[in-house]
C-alpha cells in the first residue's frame, strides 16, 4: 500500500496530478493535499476525482503504481505440472 497526494497546482494541461509519497516529482508540502493509502494508482484516482474531476496520475507514478504485484512467480512458474 502506498500513500497518495493530489497536487493543488495544475500542470500545463490544466490537470491536477496524483503522486505517491516516494515519487521524485511530488510537489512541496504546501502544494499538495493528502488523499490516503491505496493499493494502486487507480484507487487513488477514483478517490481524487470525487473532489477534483481533472485529477490524473503522474506519469512517473503511473508506470510503478497502477498494477499491484501479487506474486513473485511468473505465469510460466504457475503452469508447471506437479509430479
Amino acid at each position: 500500500m502506498k500513500f497518495y497526494y493530489l497536487s493543488t497546482i495544475a500542470n500545463k494541461e490544466g490537470e491536477f496530478e496524483i503522486h505517491h509519497r516516494e515519487c521524485s516529482k511530488i510537489p512541496t508540502f504546501q502544494e499538495r493535499i493528502y488523499l490516503g493509502p491505496f493499493n494502486n494508482g487507480q484507487e487513488a484516482i477514483n478517490q481524487a476525482i470525487k473532489t477534483n474531476p481533472k485529477s490524473v496520475i503522474c506519469k512517473t507514478c503511473q508506470s510503478t503504481s497502477m498494477v499491484p504485484k501479487f506474486s513473485r512467480f511468473s505465469d510460466s512458474d504457475s503452469r508447471q505440472s506437479k509430479s
